[in-house]
């Protein structure tokens, strides 16, 4: 379900006012908010984060929930488009305390130094969950941070994509 413009021809032959034909296509475009809307109401979220480089445990991105309620993260995707350049750079993600702090039960050690995509179903490594709890926002540990280790990554680049579903 994606709402497709009128093209030019179809627009200007259709009968009616340039206001009616307007009103048209406001009609469709909010027919498709109002489903986008209802698919929200029921659930899946996705937050997406930009991934910056930096020093041996720098912080490459900190998301704090934005949510009232906890969340389960079901699944995070770390999308690198640059690689960090250091051999033995990795990265841990997962939820804290706070937007200075580390997590890594969402990633654990997962290298930052080729392109490509990496998830916690398959690139979890030893801490790495399939779901995580995120508290509601202000609440204990309601940030997903991604954290450098072992080598700098300065060159890195990307972005992490976090699904979850308000508890």
């Amino acid at each position: 379900m994606t709402y497709t413009a009128t093209g030019g021809g179809t627009f200007r032959s259709k009968g009616g006012s340039l206001s009616k034909k307007l009103g048209y296509e406001f009609a469709a475009i909010k027919t498709e908010t109002d489903a986008l809307r209802a698919v929200d109401a029921a659930g899946l979220k996705v937050a997406k984060v930009a991934v910056a480089g930096g020093l041996q445990n720098a912080i490459a991105f900190a998301w704090q929930n934005p949510e009232s309620s906890a969340i389960i993260v079901t699944k995070c995707i770390l999308r690198i488009t640059t690689q960090g350049a250091t051999s033995n750079a990795l990265m841990d993600i997962g939820p804290c305390a706070s937007a200075t702090g580390t997590g890594d039960t969402l990633l654990d050690g997962v290298a930052v130094t080729a392109t490509g995509t990496f998830d916690n179903l398959t690139d979890k490594g030893t801490h790495g969950l399939l779901q995580v709890v995120v508290d509601e926002n202000g609440g204990t540990n309601d940030f997903i941070t991604g954290k450098i280790i072992d080598a700098a990554a300065a060159a890195l680049v990307g972005k992490v994509y976090i699904f979850y579903t308000v508890v």
